[in-house]
């Protein structure tokens, strides 16, 4: 798989993230989500290699997982909104329960 190109379907989704190496500490929010990642759109980057302990609050589940930071961007909190600041994500070990949960919200056609 190139770097930076998803294997799994994205979906558009605005999801609390909370994150941090050792602690979920700093706030960020879903650009898009999928079964094998996450863009997190947040000021607060780190550098690609960074392996995160990830909070993923949807409105019904709270979802407690690892990945590793595979690019980031950093710039204003004027460009969040844009997509450009932030940084993707793979998801490490994914627990079965948040893949089904994926799959619910966005069936596979």
């Amino acid at each position: 798989m190139a770097r930076g190109k998803q294997s799994s379907k994205r979906a558009h989704r605005r999801v609390e993230v909370r994150y941090g190496p050792e602690s979920p500490q700093y706030i960020g929010y879903s650009g898009n989500v999928s079964r094998s990642g996450i863009m997190i759109r947040t000021i607060r980057v780190f550098p690609p290699g960074t392996v995160l302990n990830l909070e993923l609050k949807f409105p019904d589940s709270t979802f407690h997982l690892r990945g590793e930071v595979v690019w980031a961007r950093d710039g204003s909190v004027q460009l969040l909104s844009t997509g450009r600041v932030g940084m993707g994500v793979t998801f490490h070990d994914t627990p079965a329960n948040l893949l089904e949960y994926l799959d619910r919200m966005s069936p596979r056609r």
